[in-house]
């Protein structure tokens, strides 16, 4: 079975949700080439809240530090069944 991936945009990128609260995670570029997983509390149980607070966070963060953000903007579908992946 050929792998494609899914060239729509997933509104939901980055975003999962524990328990009420939704979250965001996403992978930064450093100097010296280190990376470094970021995960934090969107503190929001209100998708659209929870969507216009990943964009602000991604838009700051790499003002904030020396960093480039390394984002994936589209479902990936799953290898096996090709289907996409429910994590964002």
């Amino acid at each position: 079975m050929a792998y494609q991936q899914n060239p729509e945009p997933d509104p939901d990128h980055h975003l999962w949700r524990n328990g009420r609260l939704y979250w965001v995670a996403f992978t930064v570029h450093l100097p010296g080439w280190q990376k470094e997983r970021i995960r934090q509390s969107l503190g929001t149980a209100d998708l659209d809240e929870a969507r216009r607070r990943r964009d602000q966070l991604l838009y700051d963060y790499p003002r904030q530090r020396p960093c480039e953000l390394s984002l994936r903007l589209t479902q990936r579908a799953n290898r096996r069944y090709g289907q996409p992946d429910i994590a964002a």
